[in-house]
């Protein structure tokens, strides 16, 4: 795309083509909107490997010593999740004034929301599931966004479900892709957004487009730092929540495994404890390992076993004057992540692991950053007409979800709203 201070008018300005902006542009652009897509990252051909991870990975710090990693790339990080898959908490966006119903049976319909077979589940996780129920927890399968019907047992990164896909479908129809576009704010015209301003890589040239609605959907972290530049001063003054996760691995002299689809079952202790099935395919155990200083593990792949501890944490921290955020864990919290860890460890054991041990503490994301009916109504505008907020920022604290196919729901939500007044 040419790039000039005067890019046009457009019906919609999407602004990040994760989950969420890739949904919007692909419901717009079907009902023949003229849709713009600024996407942060580039737009090189997805690979599962070190040097494609690398390529399009960025971490952002949210806690001391704890970091949440995102993707730069058209179709966000689905670029490289793990496909799980929650379903919406309809009652309570129905209690904020939204009804997700008619969405998700549009999403249900379109996407391969599914639990993985009995089939296609690997030796690693089968011994993790029998070992928990056991010993009485109650170890249940997980939907997830693979499309299980083109599995060869090789290819489980191809078979993930993509917000790419989307993106493909929406320049099929007409909408336009500016990719290394970092959008720095929205232009604004006595309340009212008319545009944005966006740079194009690392030379900060500022280009400006011109739109009728404009979608924040550059992420938890990115938009409410857009907002914040845009204006808006309250944003994050409720804090946020990162779901801090841990995992616990080890050996089993006498497993035997093929791969496996990681995130496929799991068991909740109770509201603010989660153990996950952390049974990784050999390409991320390998990237795992490397991280967490165990390369010599590596060859001994197909004895190893997983699991990952998530805690429901209370929302707090900040957003700090230059952009940074920030907050702490508390004794209670770390407490909570041992109680899960002496699980999993229990879990493993049983199962004949030995030499267990855990990785470093991840993030979850700074989720919930924004309120629904506080930073936006239950249109998903802002206080300044015709901007909007749809991503992970959104989402309810009291509903810790895996959020990909709640997004969806969410987008849809937003764009059959804007197809009827633009």
């Amino acid at each position: 795309m040419k790039h000039s201070n005067n890019e046009g008018h457009y019906d919609a300005i999407v602004v990040g083509s994760g989950t969420c902006g890739a949904t919007i542009a692909k419901e717009l652009s079907r009902q023949n909107k003229k849709v713009l897509i600024l996407e942060r990252g580039g737009n090189a051909p997805l690979k599962e490997s070190i040097m494609g991870y690398a390529k399009i990975s960025n971490e952002v710090r949210v806690a001391d010593k704890l970091k949440d990693l995102r993707a730069f790339t058209t179709g966000g990080t689905t670029a490289m999740y793990l496909a799980v898959a929650d379903l919406p908490p309809i009652e309570t966006f129905k209690n904020l004034g939204i009804d997700l119903t008619e969405d998700l049976e549009q999403a249900r319909k379109e996407l391969p929301v599914a639990e993985i077979s009995d089939g296609l589940i690997g030796s690693q996780a089968k011994r993790l599931g029998e070992s928990a129920r056991q010993l009485g927890y109650d170890w249940e399968k997980k939907l997830m966004l693979v499309d299980q019907s083109k599995f060869n047992h090789k290819n489980y990164y191809e078979v993930k479900w993509k917000a790419r896909t989307y993106v493909e479908d929406a320049l099929r129809n007409g909408a336009i892709l500016v990719n290394q576009a970092t959008v720095s704010k929205a232009i604004l015209d006595n309340k009212k957004a008319i545009g944005v301003e966006y740079y194009i890589g690392k030379k900060k040239k500022v280009f400006k487009a011109y739109g009728e609605k404009i979608i924040l959907a550059a992420g938890s972290l990115a938009s409410p730092i857009i907002l914040k530049n845009s204006g808006l001063k309250n944003v994050v003054n409720h804090g946020f929540y990162i779901n801090p996760s841990i995992g616990l691995i080890g050996k089993v002299p006498d497993l035997s495994s093929e791969e496996n689809f990681c995130g496929c079952m799991g068991a909740k202790l109770d509201d603010d404890i989660e153990l996950m099935d952390a049974n990784f395919h050999r390409f991320l155990f390998n990237v795992g390992m490397l991280v967490s200083g165990k390369p010599l593990r590596i060859a001994s792949y197909p004895k190893h076993i997983g699991i990952t501890v998530k805690i429901k944490e209370p929302v707090g921290g900040e957003l700090t004057e230059n952009g940074k955020y920030h907050k702490e864990l508390t004794d209670n919290d770390h407490r909570r992540l041992e109680k899960g860890m002496e699980v999993a460890n229990e879990i493993l054991k049983n199962a004949g692991a030995r030499k267990i041990f855990k990785t470093d503490l991840i993030s979850g994301g700074a989720l919930g950053t924004i309120k629904i009916k506080e930073h936006i109504d239950e249109k998903l505008q802002t206080e300044y007409s015709n901007l909007y907020v749809c991503d992970g920022s959104i989402l309810p604290e009291n509903e810790r979800i895996t959020p990909t196919l709640t997004l969806v729901c969410l987008a849809k939500y937003l764009a059959r709203n804007l197809a009827t007044s633009l």
